[in-house]
């Protein structure tokens, strides 16, 4: 059984190489805001928020997608400052087997993770990582599934993930050497790396974003990523204030006569920066029936984007 010795919380174990906040940073930054501005530029969220409460929640709903691929991009861009490390993020579709599964699921993880199966071998079923991470000088690879949250993943479907994981790994070895100049691995493992911190289990191969130092083998790649994500947070948030606070001043003129007929989001839908602050169903739902809605003397725009509390934790140690 592999010893997860160096994992635990009582030793804080320290690589050869370490994050530079200052190389990192602008790189990070720059990935945080393109994946902020792609998905939720601010003439996107007015549009989406002027639909009304449907193409909100659909905003709303994109921002955990756009942030999983963020952490994805994140971390392969890391990898990249360790030069032991060789980082796989494209077209990789592993073949899962009826056998290899059986082989999985009957067997104790350090059985078989020195095994080689042909990955040749096709399927119908196949597993495609997030990535693929591979420490050269000791011949040891990873499977790496990247999720922002486990949170609802029942237990099966999360044994069910692994499972696959570790099917799929059985194959690595024979696909690295064949596909990518004869690289050697003697050693294949499966990690799922899980951005919220819950449902932890270090010895099965969860691992939360601070064990990213492990996985990479770099001192500062957890609090790093998590800076990246915190960025992140704030520009999306940057953008949804300037979207209402737009839509709050067309509001105001339209209520006061002074402006034209172009934007009738405020009225129509009742999105003021009032109301979206309050987060009240019910008073959104009646300041979006023209029969009951009357307008709302406070206008104020001190509004909080609703997917940011889960970026609330400060970072002192990486800023």
């Amino acid at each position: 059984m592999m010893s997860h010795e160096h994992l635990s919380a009582d030793r804080a174990r320290r690589y050869d190489k370490a994050i530079d906040p200052s190389m990192v940073q602008p790189r990070l930054l720059a990935l945080a805001e393109q994946a902020a501005t792609s998905a939720f530029a601010v003439p996107e969220m007015i549009d989406g928020l002027a639909k009304g409460l449907e193409e909100a929640a659909t905003l709303m709903r994109a921002v955990p997608i756009q942030e999983g691929r963020l952490l994805e991009q994140g971390i392969a861009l890391l990898a990249g400052s360790n030069p032991d490390l060789l980082a796989l993020t494209e077209n990789i579709r592993l073949p899962v087997t009826p056998a290899a599964l059986q082989l999985v699921e009957m067997n104790n993880e350090a059985h078989y993770r020195r095994l080689t199966l042909d990955a040749d071998t096709g399927g119908r079923k196949g597993y495609t990582p997030d990535m693929l991470v591979v420490h050269q000088s000791k011949r040891l690879a990873y499977v790496v599934d990247i999720k922002r949250t486990l949170g609802s993943y029942e237990a099966t479907r999360i044994a069910d993930l692994k499972n696959r994981m570790l099917a799929s790994s059985l194959v690595v070895p024979d696909l690295l050497y064949k596909e990518h100049r004869r690289m050697m691995v003697d050693e294949v493992r499966a990690v799922i790396i899980n951005g919220d911190g819950q449902k932890i289990d270090i010895d099965h191969g969860i691992w939360p974003l601070s064990h990213l130092d492990h996985l990479l083998e770099l001192d500062g790649a957890g609090l790093a990523i998590e800076w990246m994500r915190k960025q992140f947070a704030s520009a999306v948030e940057r953008n949804w204030k300037a979207a209402v606070r737009q839509l709050a001043d067309s509001y105001t003129r339209k209520r006061d006569g002074g402006g034209d007929r172009q934007s009738r989001a405020g009225v129509d839908f009742g999105l003021t920066a009032a109301t979206l602050e309050r987060g009240d169903p019910d008073a959104v739902r009646a300041a979006s029936d023209p029969d009951t809605s009357g307008g709302s003397d406070d206008d104020s725009v001190s509004v909080l984007w609703p997917a940011a509390g889960f970026m609330d934790t400060e970072l002192r140690c990486f800023q």
